[in-house]
């Protein structure tokens, strides 16, 4: 059958539209990089043509309470339409465990109300509630630390490796609908200090992590049970050590060969223009070659590495949302734009296309041009 997967560049997408190939399916992978663009209907239309199930795995660009709402309902309530007109049988939405338990939370918030647009629809669904994922174990620690400290909250956690949500969300996209959700989560529970400093020890991060009850988690304050599912939650199979194993064999040696490194996707070498999906965790970058790559909320965009002001290092500034801040004067720029939002630069950034291939991620060579970054 022919699954669109909404958000099939990103890191759930992306692997979701593998394994679905992998079955037999024509699974396509849409974004605003190959012309789908939910929030403006562009492609929409053309997209969805004879398509028998669709799967949601899109996400904001900002994190921001206003516009993180605006995007899941704009872009839902575009996808729904243009689903129903082209005789869509299955929408499937990825959402939170717990998302319902955290009013304050403004992306919660979010996903609930893009929830009610799905079950108030005409169409078939199934809506995946996933905990949260082993990759973003940096991200949600850089999110709490406060000079060089990491407060968490000392509740039950129970995260789930990316491979396996895309493994259940292929289950559920070859299946029937449930009209209901699904729980999804990973095969060991922990307390989430705990989780936070297993994962920064296991990167060499000397960042020291504290339990502090009243710890929030990006806005809300967490009960023991805020973010673990029910007792009936389908469970992934891969443990976190065997992740953090997994993720430390994937940072090699360089070798004397500057692009000859060892990837995990059967080829010998990376070229100089791609990199590692796994070594670019949501909420954060890394420099390839003279471009800094971005992965907000496991959508990848690329601009120059140099700051436009005095040379800074951008894949090494902090991300907040689309906003990237240079470590060296604090000159921000929206990433998605490669605009200055705030000086001392003055010069825009040059952009670029970033297009995923299973687990490797690829730049284009050449910088996109003004006409080219609102499609983008």
């Amino acid at each position: 059958m022919k699954i669109v997967v909404i958000g099939g560049t990103g890191l759930i997408g992306s692997k979701l539209v593998t394994k679905l190939r992998a079955q037999g399916h024509e699974a396509v992978a849409a974004s605003p990089n190959s012309g789908v663009n939910t929030l403006t209907g562009e492609g929409l239309a053309e997209g969805l043509a004879g398509a028998s199930v669709v799967v949601d795995v899109s996400n904001s660009p900002s994190f921001e309470p206003a516009a993180v709402l605006k995007f899941f309902e704009t872009s839902t309530r575009n996808l729904l339409t243009y689903e129903a007109a082209a005789g869509v049988g299955h929408h499937v939405g990825l959402s939170i465990v717990g998302s319902e338990r955290l009013p304050e939370n403004g992306y919660f918030r979010a996903k609930v109300a893009q929830e009610k647009l799905i079950k108030e629809s005409s169409i078939s669904y199934s809506i995946v509630h996933s905990t949260q994922f082993f990759e973003f174990v940096k991200s949600i620690a850089d999110d709490a630390t406060i000079e060089n400290v990491v407060r968490i909250a000392p509740v039950a956690f129970q995260p789930i490796a990316a491979d396996d949500v895309a493994s259940a969300l292929a289950r559920v996209a070859v299946g029937p609908p449930v009209n209901g959700t699904i729980e999804i989560a990973g095969p060991e529970r922990f307390r989430f200090d705990e989780f936070i400093r297993r994962g920064l020890s296991a990167r060499h991060d000397p960042r020291e992590v504290i339990a502090d009850t009243h710890a929030r988690y990006f806005g809300g304050e967490l009960s023991e049970t805020s973010l673990v599912p029910g007792d009936h939650a389908q469970l992934g199979e891969t443990r976190f050590e065997d992740w953090l194993r997994a993720s430390a064999s994937q940072i090699s040696t360089p070798s004397p060969q500057p692009s000859a490194v060892t990837t995990p996707a059967g080829r010998a070498t990376l070229k100089d223009n791609e990199f590692r999906i796994g070594d670019v965790p949501a909420g954060s970058a890394i420099r390839v070659g003279d471009v800094a790559v971005f992965n907000i909320g496991g959508s990848f965009f690329a601009t120059q590495e140099k700051c436009t002001h005095k040379q800074g290092p951008l894949s090494e500034g902090k991300l907040d949302g689309s906003t990237v801040t240079c470590p060296i004067h604090g000159a921000q720029f929206d990433v998605f734009t490669g605009a200055v939002l705030h000086g001392p630069a003055k010069d825009p950034l040059r952009i670029y296309r970033v297009i995923v291939d299973g687990e490797i991620g690829r730049i284009e060579g050449r910088p996109l041009q003004q006409s080219e970054r609102a499609a983008s």
